[in-house]
């Protein structure tokens, strides 16, 4: 391959480049992610951080323009997953990925060539927005059945030490962590 021949594809590479960053897929997905703070971006992007995204767009913006999407996108379906239209079947892959970092996997699947070990730090990476917490930080739901006298004095507790029945089994359980904010 010669000069010439070397310079008119990279010329065509760049036009083909210009053209997708201007691509609606692109700047939706990018301006979501730049919202939210999982990518900061040099280039222009309107922020849109209230945006669902369709996860095919999300995936096409990742192949053809941007990697470092398609790097973040499983801890951010896991951790914004009202703002992306993930279905399972469709794209079991990413679920399935998305899945291991729920469980707090330390190895798992990789995800269009990223592997894993680039994509589980994004589940704990912190974002701007502090209401969205970490894999780590999720409350998880349980429900137990617990004598009438062990309730009472579970609220009782709890009352005297201004916090929530929660946080009082909480210190029980993990007592160096401590309670995170009294009521």
């Amino acid at each position: 391959m010669n000069k010439v021949s070397l310079l008119k594809k990279i010329k065509e590479k760049a036009k083909t480049d210009a053209k997708n960053r201007r691509d609606q897929r692109y700047l939706e997905t990018m301006g979501f992610l730049v919202a939210k703070g999982f990518l900061k971006t040099n280039d222009h992007v309107p922020l849109r951080p209230n945006k669902r995204l369709r996860i095919v767009d999300a995936i096409w913006a990742g192949e053809n323009v941007e990697p470092r999407i398609l790097e973040v996108l499983p801890a951010a379906v896991l951790r914004l997953g009202k703002h992306f239209d993930l279905d399972p079947i469709k794209h079991d892959k990413l679920a399935r990925v998305v899945g291991q970092l729920q469980k707090r996997q330390s190895d798992g699947d990789d995800f269009c060539g990223m592997p894993f070990e680039k994509l589980k730090v994004w589940a704990e990476f912190p974002l701007r927005d502090k209401r969205v917490k970490t894999a780590g930080e999720k409350k998880i739901m349980k429900s137990f059945r617990l004598d009438r006298t062990a309730v009472e004095k579970l609220a009782e507790i709890a009352q005297s030490e201004g916090s929530t029945e929660t946080e009082v089994l909480e210190k029980l359980l993990l007592p160096n962590r401590g309670s995170k904010s009294p009521r």
